[in-house]
């Protein structure tokens, strides 16, 4: 038996029939490196559960999970406790004190440990994690991804001897999502941790992984080293496209080339297999399909030199923010955690007010129409509330006094568009992330608003469902809606946009197509641009990516 052994595990929650994990086996080595991946629903966040005692949910088990050679249902809670950590998705719902401090001694002082212990783990803790400009900040003033570093830090000063992760770099900047894995490296390789980690994004966590494994519809599909993941694929009858567009780009550039054997699995070996294979630049991608722009004479969203703050000491916000939206655009703002993102739609949903410049829509006052305008926040089950997704959709309708026929009509629409049926007799609280985005989203569009404000639209999503998504809202923008999003996502930006921006100290900064704003950048970029920018001009997407090696690789057979 090996250190972390699930046996033949399934699971149905409570006053439901339905299988959440189907006879899922697994063995893990202790200070293995474990990623775990799936499509939205597959099972990943129950499965995680069900290895923390304290987080299990109710419904009806079969198999058994063995930690150390001993049955984890019967382990101490003083134990389980201390002995298995685990960090959630997203860090709001974690902290449980006002500061910083507090919340680092907060565990120890559950377990009853002497104060001068507790100050030793904490400073150790605090120095090895080079967080020591946070302890005596309140939490409530730290970025995201401070709070999840902070989280991190609150569990491992319990000194876990398993680590479990669930997609806690979703709601973090790209560079503070590095930094974050950076230090669970150091906590696996440096201190042998057993590492769990459920992700959507695999970009910067696959190579790091000692197994990856896929589940689908709460069975275990596939279980093996990253680099063989390629191969299991082409091997495995089951149709696995759905998780091949969740894979690093490397690893779908090569699997599109039909080669066995190891795939490459980071950029640089991305970049030498592509160097191997078309040893000589063969042409000039200048068409990129992600260069195509709407053009338009006048914008309908306009803002002009605006300004925002929280109270009247405070610091700006946005400072001077100018920025113009053309019918049917989808423009995607990038940036930093905490440098103003979401406040910008905020104020432009009307939720908040400029103390200085000006907001037009359809060339007069935001007020006069901001009934047209719909806002997904970060957090979609605040969109929520009754007890299933059908009774607040028919409650939402109801408060705009919609005729009964209409109504139907227009759930029935949303439904079919969304690819709701089988959540929408459910509790949004019940819903998995991705269900819940896509639940929340047609609620937004109920209403047939003319602008989308959405804000990270693409949390708890895998890759799959983020192409279904690109394609909704272009199929949206077609229709005449302008669109603005907040996101981390540069490959999803990178796909959907028309325009991008960089959102730094308040302000819009370096606004382009998505072609110039990531074939430009160094850091705010693709992993498909850092891969072919050497041989391909002006590719930012793996499809295209793909595609041109397709076409030089049958230039070069000719």
């Amino acid at each position: 038996m090996d250190y972390l052994e699930i046996q033949n595990l399934s699971f149905s929650y409570a006053g439901s029939e339905k299988l959440v994990l189907n006879n899922v086996s697994l063995t893990i080595e202790e200070g293995d490196f474990v990623l775990i991946c799936g499509a939205s629903g597959s099972g990943k966040s129950t499965l995680l559960k069900m290895v923390k005692p304290q987080l299990t949910p109710a419904g009806k088990q079969t198999g058994a999970i063995y930690l150390n050679y001993e049955k984890i249902s019967a382990i101490p809670d003083v134990f389980s406790t201390s002995k298995i950590g685990y960090v959630m998705q997203n860090p709001e719902n974690q902290i449980v004190t006002d500061s910083a401090w507090h919340e680092l001694a907060f565990g120890l002082e559950n377990i009853g440990l002497e104060p001068s212990e507790i100050k030793s783990r904490v400073a150790e803790m605090v120095n090895f994690l080079g967080i020591q400009d946070l302890v005596d900040y309140q939490t409530k003033d730290l970025s995201g991804g401070q709070k999840q570093l902070l989280n991190l830090a609150s569990v491992l000063v319990m000194r876990p001897d398993v680590l479990i992760l669930d997609e806690p770099t979703t709601q973090l900047d790209p560079i503070a999502s590095q930094n974050f894995v950076d230090v669970l490296v150091r906590l696996n390789r440096e201190m042998g941790l057993t590492i769990l980690l459920a992700e959507h994004g695999l970009e910067s966590v696959f190579s790091l992984a000692d197994k990856v494994v896929l589940l689908d519809k709460g069975q275990l599909i596939l279980s093996d080293a990253p680099a063989n993941i390629s191969s299991e694929i082409q091997n495995n009858q089951q149709d696995l496209s759905r998780f091949i567009v969740s894979l690093p780009s490397a690893v779908q550039i090569y699997h599109a080339s039909g080669l066995t054997g190891q795939s490459p699995i980071t950029v640089i070996e991305g970049k030498r297999f592509l160097a191997q294979q078309i040893p000589e630049k063969p042409f000039s991608t200048t068409n990129s399909l992600s260069d195509q722009t709407k053009t338009q004479e006048k914008p309908i969203l306009q803002l002009n030199n605006c300004w925002f703050r929280y109270e009247k000491n405070s610091r700006d916000i946005l400072a001077g923010v100018d920025l113009d939206l053309v019918e049917g655009e989808i423009f995607s703002l990038v940036g930093g955690n905490g440098t103003g993102k979401t406040t910008l739609l905020k104020v432009i949903a009307g939720i908040h007010e400029c103390y200085r410049g000006k907001i037009t829509l359809f060339n007069q006052s935001l007020k006069k129409n901001q009934h047209v305008v719909g806002y997904l926040p970060q957090e979609p089950q605040m969109m929520f509330i009754r007890d299933s997704v059908a009774d607040d959709y028919n409650h939402y309708l109801e408060s705009k006094k919609i005729a009964e026929s209409e109504k139907r009509s227009r759930i029935q629409h949303i439904v079919t568009l969304l690819d709701l049926g089988e959540v929408l007799l459910q509790h949004p609280l019940d819903l998995s992330g991705g269900e819940c985005q896509r639940a929340a989203l047609g609620k937004l569009l109920l209403t047939d608003p003319k602008v989308l404000l959405l804000d990270e639209p693409t949390k708890g999503i895998d890759n799959y469902g983020k192409k279904q998504l690109i394609s909704l809202l272009k199929q949206l923008s077609e229709q005449g809606k302008t669109i603005l999003v907040v996101t981390h996502d540069l490959d999803f930006a990178a796909e959907l946009s028309d325009r991008c921006g960089l959102f730094f100290q308040n302000d819009l900064l370096t606004t382009a197509t998505p072609t110039q704003f990531f074939g430009n950048h160094t850091f705010y970029t693709t992993a498909a641009s850092r891969i072919s920018r050497d041989l391909f001009s002006n590719l930012v997407t793996t499809d295209e990516v793909i595609a041109a090696y397709k076409v030089a690789k049958g230039v070069a057979n000719e």
